[in-house]
């Protein structure tokens, strides 16, 4: 795939698999991302007493994204995405860029950030290592 294919895809498609490892336990996670031409953002919510996924991520970890595009039987694309997680502080100036990106081409709606839910979002920015 073209590098303007990829930013196409990441652009549109808004959301893929999360994989994350912690002591060679595999975890995957379906999410909803956002794109900013260089790096990944998304969130995650405590929908539970103890969400697994918070257990299997830690800042700094090395996760993977893979986004899929499927068009039909013989029709596919797919990126993944590996590299660094970091965990976003709701008081930094970064998180509103978090919540934009969000808003431009995630599977989010800007109104959510209104919403009692967004005090259970941890925000996370995946970085590309490796495409």
């Amino acid at each position: 795939m073209s590098s303007n294919d990829i930013d196409d895809l990441l652009t549109s498609q808004g959301y893929g698999i999360l994989s994350l490892c912690r002591e060679g336990t595999p975890y995957s996670i379906p999410i909803s991302f956002g794109y900013d031409g260089e790096d990944i953002y998304f969130g995650l919510l405590e929908d539970g007493p103890e969400p697994t996924k918070f257990a299997f991520i830690d800042d700094g970890a090395t996760a993977r994204l893979l986004v899929t595009d499927i068009r039909g039987r013989f029709d596919w694309r797919s990126i993944a995405i590996t590299g660094p997680v970091e965990e976003l502080d709701p008081d930094d100036p970064d998180w509103e860029h978090f919540i934009d990106t969000l808003a431009e081409n995630a599977w989010f709606m800007r109104a959510f950030e209104h919403s009692d839910a967004i005090e259970s979002i941890q925000g996370w920015k995946l970085q590309t290592d490796e495409l």
